[in-house]
């Protein structure tokens, strides 16, 4: 679901939730009807066994503390609504901007392979790819020498290192390059697109690329605007 930045900000600004204008207005009414039945009681009150004030002092305080949950209630909704609209405002402010974004954790579907594309060292003499659950524990690993041009690509298929399919969400690659005199250095799974639009669909900003991936806000490493050739 493709969403405009004005029907965001309105939808983000709009005020508090409808369940809390309903409480609110709930809680005025049964005020208006404590305060009649209140002084209904006190102008029919027995003059020799009068109400105990104790006990109207504290269906007044319960009053209070009701509406004061319900006000905090409000203020909390607010914030979160100030939050998201900012959030999609700066979103929607990536749109057609050409970004980096860490490639390193994907969401695999239970169908379509995951890929990785990578710089290695000119003197790298192998690569360790890990591959991680939600948990981080490693359930796949496997060695494999890299191309000499110094770019490589790693697919995963979904399955663990003893062959069974793991389960739909998300993982993440460690790509580790062995270099000579047992060196090593950990690769970077940066990836750079432009991005086309802004998907609110899950509830958060997800920036849907020309590469036909998504990334959210806190994967950007970098963003600037793209040349005439690259637009």
């Amino acid at each position: 679901m493709t969403i405009e930045a004005t029907t965001l900000t309105s939808a983000y600004s709009s005020g508090i939730s409808t369940t809390t204008a309903q409480s609110l207005s709930d809680l005025s009414e049964n005020y208006d009807m404590f305060v009649q039945l209140l002084t209904t009681q006190l102008q029919n009150q027995n003059p020799l066994d009068p109400t105990d004030t104790d006990e109207l002092t504290q269906q007044l305080m319960t009053q209070t503390q009701v509406e004061q949950q319900i006000l905090s209630n409000q203020y909390l909704e607010n914030l979160v609504l100030s939050t998201n609209n900012q959030a999609a405002q700066t979103a929607m402010g990536f749109v057609g901007m050409e970004i980096t974004y860490d490639n390193s954790t994907q969401t695999y579907d239970g169908e379509e392979s995951l890929s990785w594309s990578m710089d290695v060292p000119d003197d790298a003499e192998s690569v360790t790819m890990e591959v991680k659950n939600a948990d981080g524990l490693v359930i796949y690993r496997t060695t494999l020498t890299p191309e000499a041009d110094g770019q490589m690509t790693f697919e995963w298929n979904g399955a663990a290192t003893s062959g069974t399919a793991v389960a739909e969400g998300s993982y993440t690659l460690a790509a580790t390059a062995t270099l000579p005199n047992d060196g090593s250095e950990t690769l970077d799974l940066e990836t750079t697109a432009i991005v086309q639009e802004v998907d609110w669909s899950t509830g958060s900003p997800a920036l849907v690329l020309a590469n036909g991936r998504t990334t959210g806000l806190d994967s950007i490493i970098s963003a600037r605007q793209p040349t005439a050739a690259e637009a």
